[in-house]
């Protein structure tokens, strides 16, 4: 069971080392990354041959147990699933990456993002803990923000990394928030408890908001509408990047929130209402924004974003052939966009531009580039032979059964034929428009390095062969992974050919109406759609993000405003008030123990200290003067540390009082010795009504909590400072230990004013 860990753990590993390697040693990168990428692989084939079985496995190793987070790895048929596209296709994008990348390219640091992205995709489909699902999620925001914004001087690739990091974040955030109703509710955070539960969890009180938050973070992963704007401008990030992020990991994880908890929540009304719709509506928006589309990387996004938005509508319609159709689709999606990506960068690579009205007519000079590409799109296009026409006829079978057990699904057939169209449009435009017609290229181009066309190749020949052979391919992994879907048994729908039905119909459709849209693209689409359709989003979120940053520079304005004096009465006044509201807020007395009386020691220097205090505020114009006061009082604040049996307090105040007088002397060198008297009457009326308030609120405050009945921790400390600390000497373990953050804190002080000290010196001398 332990190798478990290992299938995250082994990327992760990876991808500490390879920041090491030195840039001469530029072979020795992918070599790492594919050994240790492997050998995960290899981890996860052996689980596979179990779980495929319908036997998970399980690993629970405790964490943080006061807040129900655990290690704990789940790993079914669907975790396989995922694992295959994750570090199969992830070994190929290493391999691509090498012949794609320059050599002056800082290989290390994109080798140990990519590696760390691998690690955190392996953690969410691993994830038995919900929370620690989040972790990993938010890994993977994280490691795609390093990814995306990889070429960091290209202003393209800044803004689409922050893009996706807000939105992808903040709906990390909302799912965390769901998940954390359910597991309060529920009392646990385990996968394996939940599902077992489900009828318990869809019962509970907060089911449905929580449902609500989760499908938030689901779709902003997934780029589902309105949140499907960050992926098209991702498309700043390198090819290989796009090609893995896109087709296996990135996209797929929100897909994978879904699959996963559909057996707990896809009952709910919500979920039925919600998730075919949203999957509907991108699947048409994305197919219609492919179609607009120029640049090929661009054309390719917004096709992503339609197809995910397929499977989320699949997802949605809880039925055993959706089920099916969902999984199959998730391979195929992999198998053919991934190539296709790889294709544009290979175009990019050899042209210098993805741009379609500037490349065209490729395939003499690139045949073979030209003869994967035409599959991977003949398969995303849904035809015959290919991977992706068994899992759209599955799609339309689906989409049917959906409308005869909910009447009002009677739209659903409609969207499925219409986004299938816009989909063998699309890809249509796509080879027709870079291998075929008039060349647009200078005579140079030619194939690349076999290494760069390699990876995707292999890709295409999966999408045949489950074209070809869907049941004996992979429909033992595709049944398993829509039981685990379903939460039962589903049975095999996987065949090349079913007889004539309305799903062919449909099929045949689409190919009509696609092939007419495509040659009718330039005026009739054009004058029955809106140019900025599906636009909306991205100019909302362009202008919450401009509304954000005017507010905070116009709040920086206010309360940056440079005025010292006005800093020092709002720092002042703000706690005062906070402690009397507190004070007096109280509906009954404060209850105030008796008072011992004063030692006659102790008013002494209490009268000293409060003659040294006016005494800095009388000298205030004499610098040296006040210091000396100010210094004094902070002595006698020792003196009484010694009277109250705290020697640690004396030794701390004494330093941080010597050095904070020695920093104060040195900055009293470099102004003048005394300050002119220019202040108005009015402002120094205020300003001592403002000081007698603070100090009677705040002695008032003091006098109150001093005077409280309380019971002395130090039996606590005495009795806990062995047993959990391992520490004799009850002082320093208070320190160290149980007051730690304190201790650091006053470290922190001494650290930076001596800090601030030295550079002083260093100043002085300079000048001198």
């Amino acid at each position: 069971m332990l190798e478990l860990v290992a299938l995250p753990a082994v990327p992760l590993i990876a991808a500490a080392v390879v920041v090491f390697v030195p840039k001469s040693s530029r072979l020795l990168l992918p070599l790492l990354c594919g050994a240790a990428t492997s050998a995960a692989l290899v981890l996860a084939i052996r689980a596979g041959m179990q779980v495929v079985g319908g036997d998970p496995l399980q690993l629970s190793l405790p964490w943080v147990s006061q807040i129900g987070l655990s290690v704990s790895l789940y790993v079914d048929a669907l975790s396989f699933l995922f694992l295959l596209l994750i570090l199969g296709i992830g070994l190929l994008i290493i391999a691509y990456s090498f012949y794609y990348l320059a050599a002056g390219e800082a290989l290390s640091r994109f080798y140990a993002a990519l590696m760390l992205f691998m690690a955190s995709m392996v953690g969410v489909v691993t994830s038995g803990n919900l929370l620690l699902l989040v972790i990993f999620w938010e890994l993977t925001s994280v490691s795609s923000f390093l990814l995306i914004g990889f070429w960091d001087r290209e202003e393209a690739a800044r803004r689409g990394a922050y893009q996706s990091l807000i939105v992808t974040a903040a709906g990390g955030l909302a799912m965390l928030a769901g998940i954390i109703v359910i597991g309060v509710q529920a009392g646990t955070f385990e996968l394996s408890e939940l599902l077992r539960r489900g009828d318990e969890v869809r019962a509970l009180p907060g089911a449905t908001t929580a449902l609500g938050l989760i499908l938030v973070g689901a779709f902003t992963k997934s780029a589902q509408v309105p949140f499907h704007f960050w992926l098209p401008s991702a498309m700043a990030a390198p090819t290989p990047v796009s090609a893995y992020l896109h087709s296996a990991t990135m996209v797929k994880a929100g897909i994978f929130v879904l699959a996963r908890l559909s057996p707990i929540f896809a009952p709910m009304d919500l979920w039925v209402a919600c998730v075919p719709a949203v999957g509907a509506v991108t699947f048409l928006v994305g197919g219609w924004g492919a179609l607009r589309q120029t640049d090929l990387k661009a054309l390719l996004a917004y096709s992503t974003i339609s197809q995910l938005g397929m499977i989320v509508m699949l997802l949605g319609f809880d039925t055993e052939i959706a089920a099916i159709a969902a999984t199959l689709h998730i391979l195929n999606h992999a198998a053919f966009k991934a190539p296709l990506f790889m294709a544009a960068g290979i175009i990019d690579h050899e042209t210098g531009s993805r741009d379609l009205r500037t490349v065209g007519g490729l395939a003499p000079n690139m045949p073979r580039t030209a003869l994967f590409a035409c599959i991977a799109a003949a398969s995303m296009a849904g035809m015959p032979l290919f991977g992706g026409f068994i899992s759209k006829e599955l799609f339309y079978e689906a989409a049917l059964t959906a409308t005869e057990s909910r009447p009002w699904n009677l739209a659903t057939p409609i969207a499925a034929l219409v986004g299938s169209s816009l989909t063998v449009a699309y890809s249509l435009r796509l080879i027709l428009g870079a291998f075929f017609g008039l060349p647009l290229h200078e005579d140079h181009v030619h194939e690349p390095r076999a290494g760069m066309r390699l990876p995707a190749e292999v890709l295409v020949v999966v999408a045949i062969a489950i074209g070809v052979g869907p049941q004996l391919v992979v429909g033992p992994l595709v049944m398993a992974a829509a039981a685990c879907i379903t939460g039962t048994t589903v049975h095999s729908h996987l065949a090349l050919w079913h007889g004539w039905t309305p799903a062919l119909a449909l099929s045949l459709g689409a190919t009509g109406i696609g092939t007419i849209t495509y040659l009718a693209r330039r005026d009739t689409l054009r004058a029955l759609l809106p140019p900025r359709l599906g636009q909306t989003a991205a100019d909302i979120y362009d202008a919450a993000v401009d509304l954000l940053i005017d507010g905070a520079h116009r709040m920086t304005g206010v309360i940056q405003s440079g005025n010292l004096h006005a800093y020092v009465c709002t720092i002042l006044s703000v706690p005062l008030v906070l402690g009397l509201t507190g004070l007096t807020s109280s509906t009954t007395a404060p209850q105030l123990a008796d008072v011992t009386p004063p030692i006659g020691g102790a008013l002494l220097v209490t009268l000293i200290t409060l003659t040294a205090t006016v005494a800095v505020a009388v000298l205030y114009r004499h610098r040296l003067a006040s210091v000396l006061s100010l210094g004094a009082v902070g002595l006698l604040v020792a003196v009484y540390f010694v009277w109250l049996s705290a020697p640690d307090l004396v030794m701390t105040q004494l330093l941080v009082e010597a050095v904070t007088t020695i920093l104060v002397v040195l900055v009293l060198y470099f102004l003048p010795k005394e300050i002119a008297a220019h202040e108005p009457r009015l402002r120094l009326a205020m300003d001592a009504v403002v000081a007698t308030a603070v100090g009677i609120g705040a002695a008032s405050v003091v006098y109150w909590i001093l005077r409280r009945p309380f019971e002395s921790i130090s039996r606590y400390h005495i009795a806990n400072s062995l047993t959990q600390a391992g520490g004799g000497n009850v002082v320093n373990v208070i320190l160290v230990d149980f007051r730690g953050y304190d201790t650091m804190g006053e470290i922190t002080v001494l650290a930076i004013a001596a800090i601030g000290i030295v550079a002083l010196v260093y100043a002085q001398r300079r000048t001198a």
